[in-house]
């Protein structure tokens, strides 16, 4: 691929009117586009219309988009998202050029709301076959299930426990999942196949499927066993030499690791994170890296490469457009942009009736009302880390195994990642009232269904696992463990890594940690594995089994509404 560039402007969404446009036309300049300073005569153009980490988000999310600030710096925002608008866009927009690719960078299933997850995410896969979904990266939850299910989800055929579902039956994805670097450790061949070329007017177009290397520290062990996954940069290099001796010239990465930036969604500020170091490792033929895993929205060329990725929950969708040398079958042109799906247009009448089937089949259970809020509890974290919503699932957990039965423990930890969405005082679903919180919103915020596991430490080792917060999953990053009641400590940010938390900033219950005192703890299921790089988990002794994750947020909100976002003063941050 040429590495002499120059760039070409980027349009804006015509959704957000002439004065965001004229603010991109500045901002938006040098990023996601590419062109050679002499097009060739005879060309290909081609459209890649990209999603990532939809998560089952069928109906509408609750979350607004970013896209300006005001001359207070207070942030302008818009709803967008939603199954039946996402399919309406993406169809337009295939409407306006002959070669489309629709491609998703992974995280379409798993982690999902409960009128997908329900039903094992099939409602998903048949909203993506409508919106004419062609290649999928495997997500690190594709495999929250495990291989079979992903092969089940792939090729069709009812749910082994549970059977069939609705009025349809299920005949799998009409896409084809990609997966270059997972393994499976008995054939040592790749789950699915690693890559795919298409021929466009005789130009071959290639697309490769990877998942982040670091997969089994996020997914249960049986969720991974028998596979290995191998490093991205090396993998991807490997097959682009083979699509090379094939003749293909115009290579596109389909992954699912991103970064984050500080910017607005189509913007590249301050690039960080995993994807900048695999793609600066990787042979400058791939053209395109269609990017995921990290939820953030940027549009960004690194190392001479369009790199994109459009944040989560189908609230966006990436239209990159490529000029492809009819000679040569190099790229000549690119241009990439992140476009607003926004709910200004008619819903697409197919997803319309998928999703009302679904809604009916859930609504019995989806619709019951649990418990009461007095405001939002959010995930949102403070500077230490902390938020209400981790305060309220943590003491949910402490509560439901502080039973001598279950293992009376006397303290609970909860990974961030493991709570997906916000409880928001003013969502109604199906005629409940204001602050009312449905079994649907709960099953929402943790949709795992993760069993609590109580274990022994020793303060020694519960220091330890604060200390594995930091530099976790790689240097410079942090996942802040959510904490319950009666639990505090402080960590500090100059520090360096494994002496960030002082032992005797400790307490539970106001009582300094003994360093060679036993305490029962409570985690779920996945943490007690070892999973995020907790390593020392895996060290708990006279472990108890205790209810699902879910059950006990369910049976708190019972025991305790109306419930209250906390006041965040259990981790301090020492700067």
């Amino acid at each position: 691929m040429p590495k002499d560039f120059n760039c070409l402007i980027t349009k804006a969404n015509s959704y957000f009117g002439l004065k965001l446009c004229m603010m991109m036309l500045v901002i938006l300049a040098p990023l996601g586009c590419l062109e050679v300073s002499e097009p060739e005569r005879s060309t290909t153009e081609i459209q890649i219309l990209a999603i990532n980490d939809i998560h089952g988000q069928l109906e509408p999310p609750t979350s607004k988009i970013v896209v300006d600030y005001n001359e207070t710096g207070a942030p302008i925002t818009v709803e967008a998202g939603g199954a039946e608008y996402l399919a309406t866009h993406i169809k337009r927009l295939s409407s306006e050029s002959q070669n489309t690719f629709v491609v998703s960078a992974g995280g379409s299933i798993g982690a999902s709301p409960l009128i997908s997850a329900l039903f094992h995410d099939e409602p998903t896969i048949k909203a993506l076959n409508i919106m004419g979904l062609d290649f999928s990266a495997v997500g690190n939850h594709e495999l929250d299930e495990g291989p079979d299910e992903l092969m089940r989800i792939q090729n069709g055929g009812c749910h082994p426990i549970d059977g069939c579902f609705g009025n349809s039956s299920f005949e799998g994805a009409q896409f084809q999942f990609l997966a270059a670097n997972i393994v499976n450790e008995s054939t040592n061949t790749t789950i699915f196949p690693a890559y795919n070329v298409t021929y466009v007017q005789g130009v071959p177009i290639g697309f490769i499927g990877v998942t982040l290397k670091d997969t089994p520290s996020i997914v249960i062990p049986s969720g991974v066993k028998g596979l290995k996954f191998l490093d991205e940069a090396e993998t991807i290099n490997e097959y682009v030499r083979k699509l090379k001796d094939m003749g293909v010239e115009t290579i596109i990465v389909i992954i699912h690791e991103g970064g984050s930036q500080e910017g607005l969604y189509n913007e590249s500020l301050n690039m960080t994170g995993s994807i900048v170091d695999i793609v600066t490792a990787t042979d400058d033929e791939v053209d395109v890296f269609v990017t995921g895993h990290t939820h953030k929205a940027y549009n960004a060329v690194i190392d001479g490469r369009i790199v994109t990725e459009a944040g989560s929950a189908g609230s966006m969708l990436t239209d990159i457009d490529l000029v492809i040398s009819n000679e040569t079958h190099d790229v000549v042109k690119g241009r990439a942009r992140n476009i607003i799906v926004s709910r200004d247009v008619p819903k697409d009448s197919e997803v319309v009736e998928l999703v009302k089937e679904y809604e009916s089949l859930a609504a019995p259970l989806a619709n019951r009302v649990v418990g009461n809020i007095t405001d939002n509890i959010t995930i949102e974290a403070n500077d230490s880390g902390e938020s209400s919503l981790g305060n309220i699932v943590a003491d949910a957990q402490l509560y439901a195994t502080s039973n001598s039965s279950y293992g009376g423990d006397v303290v609970a930890f909860t990974n961030p990642g493991g709570i997906r969405a916000d409880l928001v005082y003013d969502q109604l679903s199906d005629g409940e009232l204001l602050g009312q919180v449905t079994y649907g919103e709960v099953f929402s915020v943790q949709p795992f269904g993760n069993s609590l596991i109580t274990m022994t430490l020793n303060g020694t080792q519960i220091d330890a696992l604060l200390e594995q917060q930091f530099d976790n999953p790689s240097p410079g990053d942090k996942r802040i463990l959510q904490v319950s009641k009666g639990f505090s400590y402080a960590w500090n940010e100059s520090a360096p890594t494994g002496k960030k938390v002082e032992i005797s900033s400790i307490k539970i219950n106001g009582v300094s940690l003994d360093p060679n005192g036993f305490y029962r703890i409570t985690v779920n299921g996945f943490l007690a594995d070892g999973g995020d790089n907790f390593s020392v988990l895996k060290e708990g002794i006279d472990r108890t089994g205790g209810p699902h994750d879910m059950d006990a947020l369910v049976s708190y909100l019972g025991a305790f509404s109306p419930v209250s976002p906390g006041p965040n003063n259990r981790i301090a941050l020492v700067k």
